[in-house]
């Protein structure tokens, strides 16, 4: 798995951090119709906003300086004036936009001016830095479009949340390979473009599809229980709060990290004991690093294995015979179950 601090996940670059401590160099402003324009949507959006799940966690303060670095980062503004002096305050809200927003595929990082008199800071300003120019990212954009509508088709106008989700965890599993050497494997190129991702494209294109699809979802970011940094979902069905980790999920993924003469190569295509589960249960495997406290996720409603008659409290022999005739009606030419303890 390819690891993943913070440093490395969003590929911060901080250059640029140019220091003037002249007043005249204070007073430059930008462009009034560019701050005119971003105060008009934070007006406007703030509803919408709500929606994503990091913006929701911020204060005022930190809300304001997301809508400014969201809107310089879709638009290519240079020297955005943030409404902060703060540098870990724009490195925060800049790791949070990208966290919310898997359709920025094309910014890497960013750099900033600091513009101070004397010890104190007067001004920063913001510029991203993009792996596409912008003709290049709307030739994407419109190609991640079709791809994802193509993704889609199979499923049912009529599904359920947790159907939606379902859906999404094998399709992608389906449609990825395992690659750490996969390009754009930080972003969803990789899965819609190109087929082969790393755990950040697979959770990123998770959050783009379900996104779509109107279930609430957000990117949850950590360590396995090797140390390597990890990234993955967390979802919100008929309100409770569930992990989702794809990657982990894909059978692909354990012949990178398991040895395949040991029978790796036998494990069914996809694995379901990562859709849908309780923080207690994510815990065994991953350690949580996100910089907001995570709700806690303790509900089995929605798992897998219990939507899909799947889970056993006591041994019952009908249970198994219908859910085995359940799988042969599928196509399926493997079963797993969960049991609620070691005693069944």
């Amino acid at each position: 798995m390819k690891k993943m601090s913070w440093g490395l996940l969003c590929a911060f670059l901080l250059s640029g951090c140019a220091l003037h401590d002249s007043a005249e160099n204070v007073s430059i402003a930008q462009p009034e119709q560019v701050q005119e324009i971003v105060l008009e949507e934070m007006e406007s959006e703030d509803v919408e906003f709500q929606n994503f799940f990091y913006y929701s966690r911020m204060d005022i303060e930190q809300q304001t300086v997301y809508k400014e670095i969201l809107y310089a980062l879709e638009n290519y503004v240079e020297e955005m004036q943030l409404s902060t002096t703060q540098i870990d305050v724009v490195d925060k809200v800049f790791q949070c936009v990208l966290m919310d927003h898997p359709e920025i595929f094309y910014a890497d990082g960013y750099s900033f001016v600091k513009y101070t008199l004397g010890d104190e800071v007067k001004k920063i300003t913001f510029s991203g830095t993009y792996i596409y120019e912008m003709e290049e990212r709307i030739s994407k954009e419109a190609q991640i479009e079709k791809s994802a509508l193509e993704l889609l088709k199979g499923i049912r106008a009529d599904a359920t949340d947790y159907e939606k989700v379902k859906y999404v965890y094998e399709t992608i599993i389906r449609n990825t390979e395992y690659d750490m050497t996969a390009d754009d494997n930080q972003n969803i190129c990789s899965v819609f473009l190109n087929g082969a991702s790393v755990c950040q494209g697979y959770a990123k294109a998770a959050q783009y599809l379900l996104m779509k699809l109107q279930v609430p979802i957000t990117m949850v970011i950590g360590t396995v229980d090797s140390g390597e940094g990890h990234a993955w979902n967390m979802v919100k069905i008929e309100d409770e709060f569930y992990h989702v980790d794809t990657t982990w999920g894909d059978a692909s993924y354990l012949f990178h990290v398991n040895d395949e003469s040991t029978g790796y190569q036998d494990t069914p295509e996809i694995n379901y004991d990562y859709l849908c589960v309780t923080t207690a249960e994510i815990l065994q495997t991953h350690t949580i690093s996100n910089m907001y406290a995570m709700p806690l996720c303790d509900s089995i409603d929605a798992n897998y294995y219990v939507r899909e008659g799947a889970y056993f409290t006591v041994i019952d022999m009908n249970q198994l015979e219908q859910l085995i005739a359940n799988y042969r009606e599928q196509g399926r030419e493997s079963i797993t179950l969960k049991c609620a303890d070691a005693s069944i």
